[in-house]
């Protein structure tokens, strides 16, 4: 359908959704008062607070402040930890957006359109566009898909591209990548992962049914795309995938910016 619009036509629509993207981010900040402008770096600051000794002390799956991800992200934050708080959440904000910016680059009206998943999630420090950012730059080198697996895991699902495109030698890179850092972690911190694999198991309730139905959309977007060429549907089906599904996810539609073959203005 969008194919079929005259230029001015496809002006106007990008146009009216960069619109939208403002007047719903408005709505939300100012009529339903969301505070996470309050809180900043609220998630950064799990990770820069983890004991990469005994990461899962307290966490559980859907609980609050939980540190979720492999022993071996928080081994890396182990050291980043060491900066003063206010350092930390200030560089770890500009890390973001820049980010952010770098994924829009193609159409940076984009950030508009997005306005209210992207604000949440530079402000509250999550990792979902670090996740776009190691997809987009998978395609080229595909051991930053490691970054995915050992940190949201579901999402790592969109290696199903590489599968079905038969795209054997990325594959194998991405796991013997994922593979290595796993190995060298476990070497460092074998109980932390003997704990994190307990974590995963844990039933997350009505959340592990609805994810069981995302899975199976999440592969049928990343298939579809794979046979028809689309890149975009990768990121697009790794948010589909991700464990939990919060308004700050939908920042990772930024990927599908990125791999836009087309440069769009207007």
């Amino acid at each position: 359908m969008y194919a079929r619009l005259t230029p001015d036509q496809r002006r106007a629509f990008r146009h009216g959704l960069a619109i939208a993207g403002l007047i719903a981010a408005a709505w939300m900040y100012v009529v339903v008062g969301d505070t996470t402008w309050q809180r900043p770096a609220a998630d950064g600051l799990v990770y820069w607070g983890v004991n990469a000794a005994d990461p899962y002390a307290g966490s559980a799956v859907g609980g609050v402040n939980a540190y979720l991800y492999s022993p071996a992200f928080a081994q890396v934050f182990g050291a980043i930890g060491r900066l003063p708080r206010d350092v930390f959440i200030v560089g770890w904000t500009l890390f973001l957006a820049a980010v952010a910016w770098w994924l829009a680059r193609p159409w940076p009206a984009s950030l508009l359109v997005l306005a209210l998943p992207v604000s949440q999630e530079v402000m509250i420090g999550n990792i979902h566009l670090l996740l776009a950012a190691a997809i987009v730059v998978g395609f080229r080198w595909p051991g930053t898909w490691a970054f995915v697996l050992l940190t949201k895991v579901t999402p790592g699902l969109g290696m199903l591209w590489f599968a079905i495109r038969r795209e054997w030698r990325h594959l194998l890179i991405a796991l013997a990548t994922t593979s290595v850092i796993a190995a060298v972690s476990f070497a460092i911190s074998p109980d932390a992962w003997w704990d994190w694999l307990a974590l995963l198991r844990q039933d997350g309730g009505s959340q592990a049914q609805v994810l069981v139905v995302r899975l199976v959309l999440a592969a049928l977007v990343v298939a579809w795309g794979a046979w028809t060429d689309r890149r975009w549907t990768v990121p697009l089906g790794a948010m589909l995938a991700l464990p939990v599904v919060w308004m700050d996810s939908f920042s990772m539609l930024l990927g599908c910016v990125a791999l836009s073959r087309r440069n769009v203005r207007g």
